[in-house]
């Protein structure tokens, strides 16, 4: 893939997120002045549980036809895969969305605390298969490069969502808005995906041929989105057990203010890993070492910045778009930045052990990460609250990136430039020292810092010189290249 190609793709994928992370970020205040922190603490519980679920029902098969499917040429084979995996994941998501609505009774009297959610989980539980089938929906389209169909998708989806959302609360639906919006627009969504999947490659009814060694693949990797899980979401359960649903909602605020570093990785990841798996099928693993590289770096030089400019405005940052009631959660935001940029580093690295099939030790790493979470939490949220989770996530990160970047390196070692490193910190500064002289005391006030610090920064990073000729000139021809075919 040409170096035009790439940063197409990535800018086109860059841009969809943006607009759906903007779609997200606006639903934020939307539904936190609606709801209120306890009926958004129930909402952020059982969204959390999609999550925990959802990936179970997909059965690690996402990753499997990215693997086995990367620069396949055949139709009748991609056709036959595709579809056989699925309807494995459609039954799978049945079940599971069927015994999570006959739990949900169990679930609100003892993890939410609340007897009262359980009508609420019952509505939700429909989501984990929607979910479910949608990720495989839309890996079609990046595993296949249908980046422009895929982005439309995707912020049709979350304009759709906010719009929805929006006009029910209006009617007065209260907390079941969030849950019917998402049911109606992921029902949306997979129909759309399958129009388009359908014209590309036909229908036909599966067979289940040569899914043996997709699934001796992919199950292995299922035990690792739940055991994630635990690092990415289980403190949410344990802040609502020590400190009930309230601090859990007004935690889940600031965990999706600090996450917003989670959106640079997206469009890197969605590129990245296909195109590994293209470089390192055909024995090209030396490019393949460069790929990973890049891509580390291009993704530091925006979360860098980010993590610092989140850490720095989290306290206007939460109380303008939320209400004072969520105030208290500004001081995890710092933590929550900083393990989104040590999980996008994770993310980039751990793509070496799926490229080696070594996707035994994925397991172990994260089964290692998600205990120390469970003790550290267990240990800090009683004594610091909700920092003390926002401290046990980073510290669980930590330990995933030292652990990953051993064992990785060992089969594909990118050569990591700590210089451009340090002048990314250093650009990051400067860029804090100038917003340090500015308020932030409202809406208007807040857009104008973070423009104007991102231009502090990239300006910054200009004169230290941070991009070597090599890549500058490889920008100018890919900007030059898409302003042609614009």
């Amino acid at each position: 893939m040409s170096s035009y190609k790439i940063i197409k793709d990535i800018g086109i994928i860059g841009l969809s997120q943006v607009l759906s992370s903007l779609g997200s970020f606006l639903l934020l205040p939307i539904i936190t002045k609606n709801l209120g922190s306890y009926d958004y603490g129930i909402w952020a519980q059982i969204s959390i549980t999609v999550s925990l679920l959802s990936p179970v029902a997909v059965l690690g098969l996402s990753m499997g036809i990215i693997r086995f499917l990367s620069g396949e040429q055949d139709i009748q084979r991609i056709r036959e895969t595709f579809y056989s995996v699925l309807c494995i994941v459609f039954s799978a998501g049945v079940i599971i969305s069927t015994m999570l609505y006959f739990v949900s009774d169990i679930l609100a009297q003892t993890i939410f605390g609340d007897p009262n959610a359980s009508y609420f989980i019952k509505c939700g539980s429909f989501l984990v298969l929607l979910l479910a089938v949608d990720q495989i929906a839309l890996f079609y389209f990046r595993i296949f490069q249908k980046i422009t169909t895929f982005s439309i998708l995707t912020i049709l989806k979350s304009i759709g969502h906010l719009i929805v959302t929006i006009f029910l609360l209006y009617l007065g639906f209260g907390l079941l808005s969030i849950i019917i919006s998402l049911i109606l627009i992921q029902s949306a969504l997979f129909i759309f995906s399958m129009y388009f999947i359908i014209s590309d490659i036909g229908f036909s009814l599966p067979k289940f041929q040569g899914i043996e060694e997709i699934l001796r693949y992919s199950l292995p990797l299922t035990p690792n989105s739940v055991i994630r899980w635990v690092t990415d979401s289980s403190d949410r359960y344990m802040v609502t057990y020590f400190m009930g649903l309230s601090a859990a909602g007004i935690y889940s605020a600031s965990y999706g203010i600090g996450n917003l570093i989670n959106f640079i990785i997206i469009p890197i990841q969605f590129i990245l890993f296909p195109e590994l798996s293209r470089l390192y099928n055909q024995g090209k693993h030396t490019e393949a070492a460069v790929y990973i590289n890049r891509s580390l770096k291009y993704f530091l030089y925006a979360a860098i910045p980010a993590t610092f400019g989140l850490s720095f405005l989290s306290t206007p940052l939460l109380v303008t778009i939320t209400t004072p009631e969520f105030a208290s959660g500004s001081n995890s935001i710092p933590f929550i930045a900083v393990s989104g940029l040590l999980a996008g580093v994770f993310q980039i690295l751990i793509n070496i052990t799926h490229l080696v099939k070594r996707t035994k030790f994925n397991l172990f790493i994260q089964i290692f990460a998600a205990s120390l979470n469970v003790v550290l939490n267990i240990m800090l949220i009683p004594s610091f609250g909700i920092v003390g989770a926002a401290i046990a996530t980073f510290a669980s990160y930590l330990l995933m990136v030292i652990i990953c970047a051993q064992v990785s390196f060992k089969y594909l070692r990118p050569d990591i430039d700590w210089v451009f490193i340090s002048k990314c910190v250093l650009s990051s500064i400067i860029m804090c020292s100038f917003l340090f002289f500015l308020n932030s005391d409202d809406l208007f006030s807040l857009v104008r810092n973070v423009t104007l610090g991102a231009l502090i920064y990239i300006v910054s990073t200009l004169v230290l010189n941070s991009f070597n000729k090599e890549e500058q000139t490889m920008f100018k021809l890919a900007f030059e290249k898409i302003k042609q075919k614009v």
